[in-house]
């Protein structure tokens, strides 16, 4: 097994942070992982994305050919990595944000339109949460990880935060019951 995302947003949309997470989780199932981070011109705000590679075997470079799926947070995200995701594969798409006339490429990937902010402010009160909500979305229609890992990593975070982990822990089954 060999598979390859892009996640792709604004700084401060949690990017990276879904990236990391899933990176991890792969990593605590046994797998081969990669996380490689590009940041635009200002952190917050600015474009943010990155590429995580799971394998069954070792990865010789982190970057993509052509992604097997993505998770796109904005409108730029869409028109600028659309075009990279192979034949068939997986676009989860934030509906908050894109345009969905703006997609090119409609029956041709496995396409899940997901309100995430409205879910995220629904489910966890706040946007915080649309990250973690897309990224249930994801693993809903491409289980490349088991939820439960990502579960444990969650209560593995500091008691201090046990209301970020109760919004994220609820936001992801959210983004799950959206994509079934």
């Amino acid at each position: 097994m060999h598979f390859e995302i892009v996640m792709s947003g604004f700084g401060g949309q949690g990017i990276m942070y879904m990236g990391d997470l899933l990176a991890q989780a792969a990593v605590e199932e046994g797998r081969n992982a990669t996380f490689f981070p590009t940041y635009g011109a200002a952190m917050r705000g600015g474009t943010a994305n990155c590429i995580v590679i799971v394998s069954d075997y070792e990865i010789g470079s982190p970057l993509h050919r052509r992604p097997d799926a993505a998770i796109l947070m904005n409108q730029p995200s869409l028109e600028r990595f659309e075009p990279m995701i192979k034949q068939g594969g997986l676009m989860v798409c934030n509906a908050s944000m894109i345009d969905r006339a703006a997609s090119k490429r409609n029956g041709e990937l496995r396409t899940v339109w997901i309100p995430v902010t409205e879910i995220s402010r629904t489910v966890a009160g706040n946007e915080r949460s649309a990250n973690i909500v897309a990224f249930g979305a994801f693993l809903k229609a491409e289980p490349i990880v088991r939820i439960e890992t990502i579960e444990t990593i969650f209560r593995q975070l500091p008691a201090q935060k046990k209301a970020m982990i109760e919004k994220n822990l609820a936001a992801l089954r959210a983004g799950m019951d959206f994509a079934a």
